[in-house]
């Protein structure tokens, strides 16, 4: 480029509007390909602070999210449990009952086997190969007594000595689900199953008569029911009734859990709504503007272009 000493100051400053709107232009490029207004921190310098806050806000809410979602899922494998669980007490007393109307103990200690082998599997329910019910102890089945036979050995109370028949810990799951708040949401075997185990400890040694519990003489359920059998019956209903609440208070207290964790995770889900946007709106551009953008600063190169040229081909012939 020829430069005579006459425009030569006027050159120069023309030539720096020309590689500023190069600049600009560039940078503008960037921002419609990328869609952020800068790809690195320099160029939003000033709410750098305020994004790595935003972005650690952001990240730690997802943690709690994903989390939650953990929890959430094993308090939904509680509700089915306990659901079951209550509904084989209640087929007990159902039977209990029955016996006693029918004045007839007729299939009852098959039913109470078949009951037990449908709690032990409830209670021994596994989340990913993990025992639910063990506490911390997820590599043990919490119910040690895997046949009717085997529990009607047990001599003393499981109700009083849990461990006569659970191999649970006492230490029960809990979960850090908000910043300000830590949720208790484990259930042991031993609190939910230990009564209705208690009955058909009782139910069993009364049916093979290993126990009499007062009601002599004790044996098998006949047809129909002997005096002292019925006797028996009758007062293992109001056991079976206690049961069946302690099984719903346990049930109540897990849908509780249930319904706070679902407030935490919608205010969770609110949190990263907004904090998205808020970072969005600091890290991105509004593609509709930067083409706007993009669109006047080709003109402004261009003009700066064609007024250059014209300064550049200049000759004193003009002037004359």
């Amino acid at each position: 480029m020829a430069v005579r000493i006459s425009t030569n100051g006027q050159s120069q400053l023309l030539l720096q509007d020309v590689l500023r709107n190069q600049q600009n232009l560039f940078a503008r490029q960037n921002q419609v390909t990328s869609g952020m207004k800068s790809p690195t921190y320099q160029g939003i310098a000033r709410d750098v602070g305020t994004l790595s806050g935003a972005k650690s806000i952001q990240a730690r809410t997802e943690q709690f999210l994903a989390a939650n979602v953990e929890v959430e899922r094993r308090m939904n494998i509680y509700d089915a449990t306990l659901e079951g669980l209550r509904g084989v007490a209640q087929e007990l007393r159902d039977n209990v009952l029955s016996a006693i109307n029918t004045d007839s103990g007729i299939a009852i200690r098959s039913q109470m086997e078949n009951l037990f082998d449908t709690a032990v599997n409830m209670l021994n329910t596994r989340d990913n190969g993990r025992y639910v019910f063990s506490g911390t102890r997820t590599d043990t089945a919490p119910v040690t007594k895997t046949t009717a036979a085997t529990l009607a050995a047990v001599a003393t109370s499981i109700s009083t000595t849990p461990a006569n028949a659970f191999a649970n810990n006492s230490l029960k799951q809990s979960s850090q689900i908000d910043d300000n708040l830590e949720m208790e949401y484990g259930i042991l075997g031993e609190d939910v199953g230990k009564d209705l185990m208690e009955s058909l400890r009782r139910l069993f040694r009364f049916s093979d008569g290993t126990e009499d519990f007062g009601f002599t003489p004790a044996g098998s359920f006949t047809n129909p029911l002997g005096v002292n059998q019925a006797n028996f019956l009758k007062g293992e209903l109001l056991q079976l009734n206690s049961t069946i609440d302690a099984i719903d208070q346990i049930h109540a207290k897990n849908g509780v859990n249930q319904q706070s964790l679902g407030e935490v995770q919608k205010r969770h889900t609110a949190d990263l709504n907004f904090m998205t946007i808020f970072i969005s709106d600091i890290e991105q551009v509004d593609i509709g503007e930067a083409i706007s953008r993009l669109n006047q600063d080709q003109v402004a190169l261009d003009s700066s272009y064609r007024v250059l040229s014209q300064i550049t081909r200049s000759t004193l012939l003009d002037f004359i």
